[in-house]
Order: structure tokens, then C-alpha cells, then sequence
């Protein structure tokens, strides 16, 4: 019996996640007339009783964010809107799970999340939170202001993204809503809670709020007194002994009930994770917070998976509706009467005429001449932007460093041990034996994590040498002030500006939202027409980075790996997943592939036919500023040997 799928507007629900205070979460397929235009996560905010005037009010500003705002935690290509009344935002769907059922999940299968890897999701968090400071809404630096589990994802991959930006105020109002207190209160500062307010300070201790959870397995408890008494001596879950002193001064001073006892922001209560994470006492990966969720949720990868590529290829034709726009516009012209003669139009015309006349007029005569340039504004700005650029890439060599450190431990470590199993008697048994592959496993992971860091690295100091030349240039090309223009003839015979009346002409609005990364380019009003691409454009078959791409690559041809020989004669039964990293260039080819995550079982050459499988894709490629790039892209497979057998 076929599958029955229920439209919401132009989205087609495919599944659903998950329900809770806000509504529920889809996955789900955006139509268009010949097929799915993508797979996407929906969350539609249908809870009975939410405010969703409120919601939809902040629809325009939530649009715009999306446009603008993009990091590498933080969902990509959101967009939000109302269908029959309802609120709905939905965002490239990605394999994940959202926090809050893994949180439910750890608890049910007495699982309980690893320091390391709660610390790792923490820092994602943070990371992604640190990003939006750098973006200004109605003048102040973005904050999310309800960051709670339910709009988190983790994925399978071992990434962490983080949704909702831009939709704080009308969330906020629906606080006095029962299902989303009860949901939500947990999470959000104290001052949030009393004034509906959030701020830099509010947004660090949601992300305390969640890695208390992340390590303890349960959330703060609501009564201020007991919160207290909770972070005086806090144990972790399943009675793993209590949070080492170094995590809990953290999650104390993030959980601080004045906002002024806190971190200052996301961006600090980050550096002073990274202080942990890289300064040897842990040992976070990607790798192994991928390797948790798939031990965590195996079964359920894989049917997503299946039930993906099946969702993929459905036809949409019983549920598309087209807009009605072009075709209902031609229908109307074609049923329309001619209209009788008139000369309403004629005076209506040279009416315009003349409104035209004296706009242009005053677009040419009546602008105030340009200002003079700052250039020391301008100099301030430029050497605070390099200054930026200097310290992100003094951070990322000394995580290198550290991280060269701990892959040389390592190796010594699993030299020491292939030394004493050479010398030892008595043959290795199966104990000894898989300490040693696990060793080599956490060894690949080492390299892998070093060699991304290094390319972060090398993309920081190619990115800083960009902004130094620009600099340069931007130096040289500074116009100065300009001498007050002469009045011609022509001019003195125009008219004032008319200060009042039809003809007033209003300022226009500013944007909304403005990025603060760096200043606005100044241009002399005298310069000559700039050319259509500067030094610095994107040019096709650029290496761009993934997180800096406006459209990333989608796969359009994938070919499944051919099991190879040995592995079938083994007759093994495991399985896993293969993290492959590929370089997409320009024509959507694969001129790369890297192993991110080899399979569980070595030396069968399950690695290299993935390899080999990944070299046969065929992507869209991904877009910058209008043409199309290089880059690297994330691809995931899944082998199952069993089914060899």
C-alpha cells in the first residue's frame, strides 16, 4: 500500500520527528512541478494556544537574518513563514537528531553522553552563537534568546547546528504559554524569564544550562534555591563520579544567577572551553561524537537513510500546487472588457511626467554634496579587522600545536604497545588485540583532525593576506574631500528642494540588519563607473571554503561502494559508516577524497572502495556570489557486511 502525504503549502510532510511546546518537526520535501526542490527539516508552530501573531511578526527580519548570516553551526538556507495561520521555518535538511530526544534517548538506554563529547557539543554551540555577535539587528549584536535543546540538531556526523535565530521576540511572548514554560524555563536566564529580555550574558547561560544536562543527564531543576543547591557538588549521569572541578568552575560561573558574574558573552565562554578541550586534559573529535550517535542510533541511521532516497524519487504531481501568479494574471487579462475611451490616462501620464522631471531634478541639483572621508576612522577599522584576522590565526596554530602534541603521544603510545606484543611469548589475545586496532582508529582520527586544522590554518593566513592587500589598495584609493561644486547655470535656474508637500522627498529607511564584520567601501561621488568585478571577486573554480559557500554542493549521481573480495571471503559481519571528505571542483567532478572515518574493520579495503565509489559522484557545485567553486563537501556511507554473506 502506497505511502498517503500530507501538503502544507509549498512543503510536502514527509515524516514526523518529533512534537513538543512549540508544535512539530518535520522532515519534509519543498515542491516544485517537477519534483522535490529539497529535502528539508519544518518545524511548524501549531502548539494550541501559542501567539502565533507574535511569531509571525517576525517573519520579515527571520528572512533577511537567513540571507546574511551564515557559519558552519548554524542551519543553512532557513526561511520562514505563515501557511493557513500557522508559522513554519524550514532549513536544508541534514542526518541529525534534535538535542532534546537525544537527551531522552541517553537517559532511556542509560547511555550517558561522554565529558569530552558534551564538552564538544557545548563548544558547536558556542561557536555558532560567538558567529551572530558579528551581525547587528535593530543596532545590537544578534543573540539568539531562547536557546533550548528543541532547536538543536546533532548530527550524525558528529556536528552540531543551532536554529531559531532571529525568532526570540515571538517566542519570548508565548512564555506565559504553558507548554513552552514548562519546556523552556529550565534553559533560560533568570532575568529572561522575569523581563522577557535577552541579552549576550542570558545567551551563556542557556548554553551552561545545556551542558549541565549534557554531563549530569538531567536538567537544572526550576526553584532558584534548588538550582543552587544543584551546582554545589554535581555528579554525572549513571553515577560516573562527579563533574571534574575544571568543567564545573565553568559551568558555575556560565549558571551565575547575576548576568555581571558570567562569561561576557558566547565568544568568551567558548575561549575558555577551547582552554580545556585543547589543553590536554581532554581529547575531543568530531570522529568520536560521530562514532557515539552511531552506536546510539545505528538503526535508525540506516532507515533514514533508506527512507530518504525512497522520499527522493516520489512523484509530487497529486500535491504541487502552482502559485497563482503568472497564469491567473493572464486569465485575468484575457477575461477582462476593454475599457471605454477616456483622457483619465493622458492627465494621469503627464502628471507623472512631471513628478519624474522633479525627481531627477533633484537627484542631480538638490543632494547634498558628498562628505570627506575619515581615513583615520577608516585606518581604525581596517587594523582592527587585521588585528581580528592575527589573533583567530594565533588561536588556530597553538590548537595545532597542541593537537601535533597529542598525535605524537599517541604514536608513542602505539609503538610501545606493538613492541611489547613483537617481544611478549604468548600470542596477543582478542583483548589486547582490539585495544591495538582501537588504538590505530583514535590515531587516524588524530591525522584527520590535524590535517583539517591545518587547512583552517592555511585558509586564516590566505584570508588575512587578502584583507592586508585590500587594505593597501582601499589606502591608495581613498578619495578626499571634495571642493564645494560650482553652481552652473543650469542648477540656478532649478527650484528649491520643496521641504513639504507631493513632492517631499522622505529619506529611505535603513536595513534592518547590518553585518559589522568589516566597514562599508566608500566611493567618491566624482570616481569614474566601477568595474563590474574587483581584485578581490570570486572567480569560477575558486577554492572557497564550505561555510563561506551562498549555495553548497548537492550530489546528483551517488554510486554505492563495491565490496571487495577480501571482505566477502572474511566473512565478517559488522558494519558502519565511512566518513569520506571530497573536493567538488567547478564541473561538479570529485578531483579528491579523503577518509574522515574509516570502517570499523580494517584491513578488508572497505576504506578504498568507498574511495573509489566517492570519486564517481557527481555534484550541483556550490555557488559564490554567483558562480561556481571548489570546495570540499562531506560524504557518508554506510557498508553492511552481513548482507554479503
Amino acid at each position: 500500500m502506497a505511502a498517503s502525504y500530507t501538503s502544507f503549502g509549498n512543503f510536502l510532510l514527509l515524516k514526523q520527528r518529533s512534537q513538543d511546546g512549540f508544535g512539530t518537526l518535520w522532515r519534509a520535501g519543498e515542491m516544485e512541478r517537477l519534483g522535490f526542490k529539497r529535502i528539508v527539516w519544518l518545524r511548524r508552530f501549531d502548539q494550541v494556544g501559542l501567539d502565533r501573531t507574535a511569531l509571525a511578526a517576525e517573519v520579515p527580519v527571520t528572512n533577511q537574518l537567513s540571507q546574511m548570516f551564515r557559519a558552519s553551526n548554524v542551519v543553512r538556507n532557513a526561511a520562514c513563514g505563515v501557511e493557513g495561520g500557522v508559522p513554519y521555518v524550514a532549513w536544508d535538511y541534514v542526518p541529525s537528531q534534535p538535542l532534546d530526544q537525544l537527551l531522552e534517548r541517553v537517559g532511556q538506554e542509560q547511555f550517558p553522553v561522554a565529558i569530552d563529547n558534551a564538552l564538544l557539543i557545548a563548544e558547536k554551540m558556542a561557536a555558532a552563537l560567538s558567529a551572530a555577535l558579528a551581525v547587528e539587528v535593530r543596532g545590537e549584536p544578534l543573540v539568539h534568546g531562547f536557546l533550548v535543546p528543541q532547536l538543536v540538531l546533532i548530527g550524525n556526523d558528529g556536528e552540531a547546528l543551532v536554529g531559531g535565530f532571529g525568532l526570540a521576540r515571538g517566542l519570548l511572548a508565548n512564555l506565559d504559554r504553558v507548554a513552552v514554560q514548562e519546556m523552556a524555563a529550565a534553559y533560560l536566564a533568570p532575568e529572561v524569564l522575569a523581563s522577557h529580555t535577552p541579552s549576550r550574558r542570558s545567551d551563556v547561560y542557556s548554553l551552561g544550562a545545556i551542558l549541565y544536562q549534557l554531563l549530569c543527564g538531567t536538567p537544572l531543576p526550576l526553584e532558584s534555591a534548588a538550582r543552587a543547591a544543584a551546582l554545589q557538588a554535581p555528579h554525572l549521569a549513571q553515577e560516573e563520579g562527579p563533574v571534574p572541578a575544571d568543567v564545573l568552575a565553568i559551568v558555575q560561573k556560565a549558571l551565575a544567577p547575576r548576568p555581571e558574574d558570567r562569561y561576557g558573552s558566547a565568544a568568551d565562554f567558548k575561549r575558555e572551553l577551547e582552554k580545556l578541550l585543547y589543553g590536554g586534559a581532554y581529547s575531543p573529535t568530531t570522529f568520536n561524537l560521530a562514532l557515539f550517535m552511531d552506536r546510539l542510533y545505528r538503526h535508525e541511521i540506516e532507515e533514514e537513510d533508506r527512507e530518504v532516497q525512497r522520499e527522493k524519487s516520489l512523484d509530487v504531481t497529486p500535491y504541487f500546487r502552482a502559485p497563482r501568479s503568472e497564469s491567473a494574471a493572464a486569465a485575468a487579462v484575457e477575461v477582462a472588457p476593454a475599457p471605454p475611451p477616456s483622457r483619465t490616462g493622458l492627465y494621469i501620464a503627464i502628471a507623472g511626467v512631471a513628478v519624474l522631471v522633479a525627481v531627477i531634478a533633484y537627484l542631480l541639483f538638490g543632494r547634498p554634496a558628498p562628505q570627506a572621508v575619515d581615513q583615520a576612522t577608516i585606518a581604525k577599522l581596517v587594523q582592527e579587522q587585521l588585528a581580528e584576522y592575527s589573533k583567530k590565526e594565533k588561536d588556530l596554530a597553538d590548537q595545532l600545536a597542541a593537537e601535533k602534541a597529542r598525535t605524537e603521544e599517541m604514536q608513542r603510545q602505539m609503538e610501545a604497545s606493538k613492541q611489547a606484543a613483537a617481544t611478549g611469548k604468548k600470542p596477543l589475545t582478542a583483548e589486547e588485540q582490539a585495544r591495538i586496532e582501537q588504538q590505530k582508529r583514535e590515531l587516524d582520527a588524530r591525522l584527520a583532525e590535524q590535517r583539517r586544522k591545518e587547512e583552517e590554518l592555511a585558509r586564516v593566513r590566505a584570508e588575512r593576506a587578502k584583507a592586508e592587500a585590500a587594505a593597501s589598495v582601499k589606502a591608495a584609493s581613498l578619495p578626499q574631500a571634495a571642493p564645494p561644486p560650482v553652481a552652473t547655470v543650469a542648477q540656478q535656474a532649478v527650484p528649491p528642494k520643496p521641504t513639504s508637500g507631493p513632492l517631499a522627498i522622505e529619506p529611505t529607511t535603513a536595513p534592518l540588519i547590518q553585518p559589522t564584520s568589516a566597514p562599508a567601501e566608500i566611493v567618491p561621488a566624482t570616481a569614474p563607473p566601477a568595474e563590474t568585478t574587483s581584485p578581490s571577486a570570486v572567480r569560477p573554480g575558486d577554492m572557497v571554503d564550505f561555510t563561506q559557500l551562498d549555495v553548497t554542493p548537492q550530489s546528483l549521481v551517488e554510486v554505492k561502494p563495491t565490496i571487495p573480495r577480501a571482505a566477502v571471503a572474511a566473512k565478517v559481519s559488522a558494519q558502519g559508516v565511512v566518513i569520506l571528505r571530497v573536493l567538488v571542483n567547478d564541473k561538479g567532478s570529485v578531483d579528491d577524497v579523503q577518509v574522515m572515518r574509516g570502517f570499523p574493520v580494517g584491513k578488508l579495503g572497505i576504506d578504498e572502495a568507498c574511495q573509489d565509489a566517492a570519486r564517481q559522484y557527481r555534484f550541483k557545485p556550490g555557488m559564490k556570489d554567483g558562480v561556481k567553486v571548489k570546495t570540499w563537501a562531506t560524504v557518508t556511507m554506510r557498508v553492511d557486511l552481513s548482507r554479503t554473506r
